[in-house]
């Protein structure tokens, strides 16, 4: 083709005809401008396409990882012998049984050991680091993309601060009341009581009591936490199935 070109340069040349010759060369260089763009619109488009696979696979493996959260948050607040549902009952129960008066009894040993319970979300997060190693922009959609960051960002430290909260008071105050007041019963590998050893010493110390309204709030807080991040989870992983199918 290069050789075609040649010939018929040389041959306008030769027969003298220099403005046919310079109309040539411009629609020689317009050809070889337009053969470039299309090399051009091919490798973006080849690149576009590759960017979008890689979004895809980026965004397959974040679903993923809310996937399993979502599974230990269910663990978390319903589903682990000492959950958290749970936990906020018992000690309900128990605040209930020393502030009435009400006789002992041998359920009141399982809430005893449900009330000092708690358990830390484990977040998957690897799809979201993958993501931002490449850069965030590679999700074309802006909603999207700002709700992914907002979750792995704000939403998740929201929720490890409130399990500090619970975590601090455990070990600040909770604590010392087990250890001074309680003697535990192992039942199971994954079920055990605590037996308070002075019950009626116990529904005179006003401090525990207290105490244990303050630990209340603490775990109702992180109840509502885990619940709102939850529903963040649920809908994050909705809009982008959606955005991706």
């Amino acid at each position: 083709m290069i050789k075609f070109f040649r010939h018929i340069r040389k041959d306008l040349m030769e027969q003298n005809k220099t403005s046919k010759y310079f109309k040539y060369a411009i629609g020689e260089i317009v050809l070889v401008v337009i053969g470039i763009l299309i090399a051009l619109q091919i490798n973006n488009w080849n690149e576009g396409k590759k960017a979008k696979e890689k979004e895809h696979q980026v965004l397959t493996e974040i679903i993923s990882d809310l996937d399993y959260t979502l599974q230990d948050l269910d663990r978390v607040l319903n589903k682990r012998t000492n959950n958290l549902n749970r936990t906020i009952n018992s000690i309900n129960t128990i605040i209930d049984v020393l502030k009435t008066d009400k006789p002992y009894h041998d359920s009141l040993a399982y809430h005893f050991r449900a009330a000092h319970a708690y358990d830390e979300i484990d977040f998957k997060t690897s799809g979201y680091q993958s993501l931002v190693s490449i850069g965030t922009d590679l999700v074309e959609n802006p909603k999207i993309r700002s709700a992914i960051g907002k979750f792995h960002t704000s939403s998740i430290n929201d929720t490890q601060g409130s399990f500090e909260e619970v975590h601090m008071d455990f070990y600040s105050y909770m604590m010392d009341y087990y250890r001074k007041y309680f003697t535990t019963v192992i039942i199971s590998n994954s079920i055990d009581k605590m037996v308070p050893n002075d019950f009626e010493g116990l529904k005179n110390d006003s401090e525990y009591i207290q105490s244990l309204n303050a630990f209340l709030d603490v775990n109702i807080a992180y109840f509502e936490t885990l619940n709102q991040v939850n529903d963040e989870a649920e809908q994050l992983k909705k809009e982008i199935e959606n955005y991706i199918e």
